[in-house]
């Protein structure tokens, strides 16, 4: 597996993940809808500005990881994460696409906290966020409607003192 840094070369894999129904329902609102090319190139453009890594295995770009809004002076930032490939979930790379990050995020940037939001029916995520130490912080209620109705997003936090290496 590897990490490189995202690039505009990366766009056109990432506009087919934003675009893909199964993977857009677990991300923001504004992708779950087909999006244009060039809404997903300016939408892509933080991450090329940002921290973010495109992931591969064996060359095969499978997803996405950040550390996004990082705020250097009281040392935190939001981690984010996206396994567009649906083939590689449910195979260990998101806990190793994460264990990478968060320590990219304590050690490389010297960050004292992270932290993510989560949709409340997304288990697996939850999941895999509290096998790592992560733990809830708060719960935003009825902030997405998908499938009908509407669901909480909920905030997982973890700090640098609670972080098993």
């Amino acid at each position: 597996m590897k990490f490189e840094k995202f690039t505009e070369a990366h766009i056109p894999i990432y506009y087919e993940w934003r675009n893909n129904e199964q993977v857009a329902i677990y991300d923001q609102s504004e992708f779950l809808r087909p999006r244009s090319y060039e809404e997903i190139e300016v939408w892509a453009q933080r991450l090329v500005d940002g921290f973010t890594y495109l992931v591969t295995v064996n060359d095969k770009p499978i997803g996405v990881c950040s550390l996004m809004n990082v705020d250097t002076r009281n040392r935190h930032a939001e981690l984010s994460i996206v396994i567009g490939d649906s083939n590689y979930w449910s195979r260990g790379y998101g806990t190793k696409i994460l264990r990478r990050l968060i320590k990219f995020g304590f050690e490389g940037l010297n960050l004292r906290r992270l932290y993510l939001h989560v949709f409340e029916f997304n288990t697996r995520a939850i999941g895999l966020y509290e096998k790592l130490g992560f733990r809830q912080e708060g719960r935003l209620r009825d902030m997405v409607y998908r499938a009908g109705r509407y669901h909480d997003v909920r905030v997982y936090g973890l700090h640098e003192d609670d972080w098993s290496r």
